[in-house]
């Protein structure tokens, strides 16, 4: 029924005269065969209209479109069916026909404002800024006090570029409607446009006027367009007034810090961006956009930390209870080396919000770092309940486990952990070398090797893979000479590395080149801060294969002092003897 009902009344809108159409039969009844035939075209194109009018309302719009066009085919003029087919082609995007048939149905009448209308839509989208204006125009002209065709003209005039026209019809709007916010605020932002200044602050005067209850937003948008203009004089007038009739606004020290810092007084910018971020009533995430947009990169990693870290430390005092704050102020701490109070703040962030699988990453790196495995061991354990498909937990704890001499269960870790590995080759190669280690240990060595040979032909380039495998080869005297090479390599690449030059030396020394092992093994010894058993009883090994007995025996007591060595160490000592 409603159907029927919309149909009727389009019928009765666009084309007048329908309605009496049964009454004007009766009375033509004596006209000529001729005119009857007109009669008879009329009712046809009649029922076709209605037929197409229903397939559109159906959905059927190709349907409707041939409908529409029969009915143009028998009257070439009917206005109806041309506004019907501009409609559709406008839903359709096809803009060029859309104008061609509005434009046919407005020719046809002139004075029906709903094809000027979508005249005004069309041209519009479109964008033929020409034709759109000169619609507006013509609409206005017939109707000077429809607010609706004062909008389109004024739109039509910016598309145009022409903000003085559009201002002047803002002006007649509101001489009809009064002032309002819309207006005045599109009117501020023409005259800006223009370089106007003056005459943008006046339209928002006129609202201060107008809206009291809106003073504090109506004084910060003077502020901040003075701000943008470049003359903060004047904005600076404004902010006070909102400090002075607002002191809890949470913006307001922001804004003043910007001020302040465009000024060059850094100090007074970074007290008012210590009193805003102490303001509660200021969310958190506004508070971190400022703080990283406030410091160049360089400047938060390099300069004013001292600056930097008091804000954490008052977002973390301000807002106690949001995650964020907390994993702020770890990120800052971690990346500072101060990994116990970054460890506190990660822990208080799982605390509150244990979701956050970034923040774990971040702990577990903490706990490595502090070399805590019993922590480590029990927080990768959570990590992985809490996010059992991620793979960096296992490796974690892999490390944890080994670390605490459970080497079968870090073993059943790391291969956990690898098969979870897609698409980061970094990371896998990070596991077997992982797993190489853990193999060597139970002395499942075909097992490590392999795994070593596989980080390799991820990494080729690891000096810490080079190093390990070329040191556990030389331990068991096989494959020296691919030894030998590895740990050349791992030298050249950490030259610094004093593990890397011991591993070398003791590589020679297995090949019984004692000569070129002693300057590589002394250059390890004399590189470690702080005095390593294994490379002082190495040092005393190679000594001894030089025949230089006494200093064997030196560097021996020297390794004994330092920490535990090799089973046979106290005994060398003794008997002043090498024993392998």
């Amino acid at each position: 029924m409603k159907r029927i009902f919309t149909i009727l009344f389009l019928l009765v809108i666009l084309w007048p005269g329908l309605a009496n159409a049964q009454k004007r039969e009766k009375k033509k009844r004596h006209k000529t065969e001729v005119t009857e035939g007109v009669n008879e075209n009329r009712s046809e194109i009649t029922n076709l209209f209605i037929d197409a009018t229903n397939a559109r309302l159906m959905g059927d719009t190709a349907k409707a479109i041939s409908l529409y066009e029969s009915c143009l085919a028998k009257n070439p003029k009917h206005s109806a069916s041309m506004y019907e087919l501009a409609q559709l082609y406008f839903e359709s995007n096809d803009y060029s026909s859309a104008s061609r048939f509005a434009e046919q149905a407005s020719e046809i009448e002139p004075e029906n404002k709903w094809y000027k209308l979508l005249l005004v839509e069309v041209y519009g989208k479109a964008g033929n800024k020409k034709k759109l204006l000169e619609t507006c125009e013509k609409l206005v002209d017939k109707d000077p006090g429809n607010v609706d065709y004062l909008y389109e003209l004024a739109n039509a005039y910016l598309m145009n570029n022409d903000g003085s026209n559009a201002i002047k019809i803002y002006d007649k709007i509101e001489e009809i409607i009064g002032v309002t916010e819309e207006i005045s605020m599109q009117k501020q932002r023409i005259l800006l446009i223009e370089k106007k200044t003056e005459l943008a602050a006046a339209e928002i005067e006129k609202l201060l006027k107008e809206f009291p209850d809106q003073e504090i937003r109506y004084l910060s948008v003077l502020a901040e367009m003075y701000m943008q203009a470049g003359r903060p004089d004047d904005a600076i007038r404004y902010y006070q007034q909102v400090l002075s009739k607002d002191p809890e606004n949470p913006y307001i020290h922001i804004t003043l810090s910007d001020y302040y810092r465009q000024k060059g007084d850094k100090k007074r910018s970074f007290v008012e961006l210590k009193l805003g971020f102490a303001n509660p009533a200021l969310d958190i995430d506004t508070k971190i956009r400022v703080l990283l947009s406030y410091f160049t990169v360089n400047e938060l990693y390099t300069e004013n930390k001292a600056d930097i870290f008091e804000l954490a430390q008052i977002l973390v005092k301000t807002h106690p209870a949001e995650p964020k704050a907390h994993s702020m102020y770890g990120d800052f701490l971690l990346d500072e080396k101060r990994y116990s109070e970054a460890r506190d703040e990660f822990r208080n962030v799982i605390r509150i919000d244990s979701s956050r699988y970034a923040v774990w990453e971040s702990l577990l790196t903490a706990e490595i770092q502090l070399a805590d495995y019993s922590a480590l061991e029990e927080e990768s354990s959570r990590a992985i309940e809490l996010f059992p498909l991620l793979p960096v937990p296992y490796l974690y704890k892999g490390i944890a486990l080994m670390e605490r001499k459970k080497t079968e269960e870090s073993i059943s870790s790391f291969n956990t952990g690898l098969k979870l590995v897609s698409g980061n080759n970094a990371l896998m190669a990070q596991f077997y070398t992982s797993l190489g280690d853990a193999y060597h240990r139970v002395k499942n060595y075909r097992a490590s090797d392999e795994s070593y040979e596989k980080a390799l032909k991820i990494d080729p380039e690891s000096s810490y893979v080079l190093n390990n495998y070329a040191y556990y080869l030389s331990l068991r005297n096989e494959n020296l000479d691919k030894a030998e090479t590895m740990a050349a390599k791992a030298v050249k690449l950490d030259p610094a590395n004093p593990a890397d030059m011991d591993t070398y030396g003791w590589v020679l020394y297995k090949l019984g080149r004692y000569s070129e092992a002693v300057v590589w093994i002394e250059k390890a010894v004399a590189a470690t801060p702080v005095p390593d058993a294994d490379l002082l009883e190495h040092l005393g090994d190679v000594y001894f294969k030089l025949l230089e007995t006494d200093k064997a025996v030196m560097q021996w007591q020297n390794a004994l002092k330092a920490g535990k060595g090799s089973e046979f160490l106290e005994k060398k000592i003794k008997e002043r003897k090498l024993y392998e």
